[in-house]
């Protein structure tokens, strides 16, 4: 996968931009009957029911995100997971994936791929997609909140898409990340990076602020520590304030996947509370459903990326991007990296048959 490019924010950037577009003009279809979900998990009681079946708990899930993508990709895709969040004692990634590529006519796997990188990069490229249409054509300095796999990714992507940026600043609760991450990426980059002793710190000196953290603790934002004119990414847990999203224009990665998510979320009974993954789409759906935000003014990225609608018109407009992460994502990256690979001659074949048994 690093041979066949997994790593190039360049491409990637590229790739995630024209699956935009191929969104934005509905050649897409995602899992369910209502065609817009997030993935189809296991759901975990609450409660240990045999002594070895795992229990609900924070990001503790096992997830197939399927897709069928159109347009010049015309692939269908599967990401399958599993996630822990205590996985990093155990010295491995909180997540675990793999995907699968298949044809759309016959069904045939087309190829099997570590994913762990692929899923990182396409979650870093939609931030840096949506800085095409939503930065500020002055911006030059980058927050990133949380130094952790997607924050790294992020600003490898943010790096190709936006080549006027000269400084980054990093904040993490754990400080010694910060440090790392800022003395790796810095040597991957080429730019100034420093760390920031608090997210207010971080958070008022850049024009574009991406927020990719996990776990129990969120981070807490106030509305005036962010310029007027700001790019605002939320890919994780975050506490921001209702006063910042009303201040702002929203745009959904995809409004009717976080709706779905919405309506699976609402089914779970309050006792039963432990198994919501919670989704990043939450506040700004409430804020509507009590009448201080119109649905009407809310946008899909797809939308944008397409000229169905505008992006960036004026230096005077902030916006938030929400991301909660597509499946078309992994097909349509998971197509460039293989092939990349089909190309440079990489991978080997995985036999299912010289001829099939039964027919």
């Amino acid at each position: 996968m690093v041979n066949a490019g997994v790593l190039d924010g360049k491409q990637c950037v590229e790739t995630i931009d024209d699956m935009f577009k191929v969104v934005g003009e509905g050649d897409y279809l995602m899992g369910g009957l209502n065609e817009h979900e997030h993935g189809q998990r296991i759901y975990f009681p609450v409660e240990k029911r045999f002594p070895r079946m795992p229990v609900a708990g924070p990001d503790r899930r096992f997830m197939a995100m399927i897709a069928y993508l159109g347009g010049k990709f015309n692939i269908c895709a599967a990401k399958w997971y599993g996630s822990n969040i205590e996985n990093p004692k155990r010295g491995l990634p909180r997540s675990v994936l793999l995907v699968i590529l298949n044809d759309v006519e016959t069904g045939e796997p087309i190829a099997l791929m570590s994913a762990n990188l692929l899923s990182a990069m396409r979650t870093g490229a939609v931030p840096a997609v949506g800085a095409k249409y939503l930065a500020s054509k002055n911006a030059k300095t980058i927050a990133v909140i949380g130094a952790g796999v997607i924050g790294r990714a992020t600003i490898s992507c943010m790096n190709a898409a936006l080549p006027g940026l000269e400084k980054a600043i990093v904040y993490d609760l754990v400080r010694s990340k910060s440090e790392s991450f800022c003395t790796q990426m810095s040597k991957e980059l080429c730019f100034e990076f420093n760390v920031a002793s608090c997210v207010e710190e971080a958070v008022r000196a850049a024009d574009v602020i991406t927020i990719a953290t996990a776990g129990t603790i969120a981070p807490v934002f106030k509305k005036e520590w962010f310029k007027s004119n700001a790019y605002i990414v939320s890919q994780g847990t975050a506490n921001i304030p209702d006063e910042l999203f009303l201040s702002s224009q929203i745009i959904f990665d995809d409004i009717k996947m976080h709706r779905a998510w919405k309506e699976e979320e609402d089914r779970i009974p309050e006792e039963e509370a432990a198994k919501r993954l919670g989704f990043p789409g939450h506040a700004v759906f409430r804020l509507c459903d009590i009448g201080k935000m119109e649905a009407s003014g809310l946008a899909d990225l797809g939308e944008i990326a397409c000229g169905k609608k505008p992006g960036r018109t004026n230096e005077r407009q902030r916006f938030i991007l929400i991301v909660g992460g597509l499946p078309v994502e992994d097909a349509a990256w998971g197509f460039a990296v293989y092939s990349n690979a089909r190309i440079l001659g990489l991978g080997q074949e995985l036999l299912l048959w010289d001829e099939p048994q039964w027919i």
